[in-house]
């Protein structure tokens, strides 16, 4: 049973650091987008933005699976 939190925070600690990326990402984004505001540097944007928080959310229930008893 030990292995399988072993396993969930390793995975926890990867959606932590692909969400991190992605802030990055979209703050770099952003500030492009005040001199670039083509249509699809606003589609990249917003799609960057969505997988953000699908990671959120994966987070919280890993976090909440983790921390359930």
């Amino acid at each position: 049973m030990a292995t399988g939190k072993i396993k969930k925070n390793k995975k926890l600690k990867k959606l932590y650091d692909h969400h991190k990326y992605l802030s990055k990402k979209v703050e770099e984004l952003t500030e492009e987008r005040k001199v670039d505001r083509s249509s699809e540097s606003k589609a990249l944007l917003m799609r960057l933005k969505k997988t953000k928080l699908v990671l959120k959310d994966a987070i919280a229930k890993a976090t909440a699976t983790l921390t359930k008893k």
